[in-house]
């Protein structure tokens, strides 16, 4: 290669491998734009979730944030259009808190501590449609208030008196 072409081939080529380096940098920062999220629990939620396993004990394995659609499921008589649709109704909607039975992972019931913000009227109209569909499958549901302390043995009552089905029924609403 003669010398006068040596020093801007040199150029271009330091260019393209830049260039390249950068592609490949915001390449990589775009096709997974991700980042750690908050907690799963907020304080209050874990103050909660703190008595909740101390009243139940060995008792109910809790799980924290369980999607609806892993509780129950659409009927299986369901078919196309109206299937997707009861079941685009659940899969993005989660419960705070799940007892389930030790052994058998079976959910024994549903449980929500309920914040001011219960009081919306959106939300309100959430908690009706889950409590309806999880009356629908037979699984109980415990709203919970949100208070600045709980007591273990209340918690324990209320809890087995969910899992027995003495709690308050769902609301009705319409499908």
């Amino acid at each position: 290669m003669p010398p006068e072409l040596l020093q801007p081939a040199l150029l271009t080529f330091g260019l393209l491998v830049l260039g390249c380096l950068v592609w490949a940098i915001f390449w990589r920062a775009t096709a997974f734009p991700y980042e750690a999220a908050n907690p799963l629990l907020s304080a209050a939620e874990r103050a909660f979730y703190t008595t909740l396993r101390k009243a139940v004990g060995a008792d109910y394995a809790l799980f924290i944030k369980v999607r609806l659609a892993d509780i129950i499921q659409v009927e299986s008589g369901l078919t196309g259009k109206r299937r997707s649709s009861a079941f685009n109704r659940i899969k993005a909607k989660h419960v705070d808190f799940v007892a389930c039975d030790p052994e058998t992972f079976r959910v024994v019931c549903a449980i929500e501590l309920d914040d001011r913000s219960h009081r919306q009227q959106a939300r309100q109209d959430r908690d009706d449609f889950v409590d309806a569909a999880l009356a629908a499958a037979d699984v109980p549901i415990l709203h919970v208030p949100t208070q600045k302390s709980y007591s273990p043995d209340k918690l324990r009552q209320q809890v087995l008196q969910a899992v027995r089905g003495n709690s308050v029924p769902a609301r009705k609403i319409t499908p």
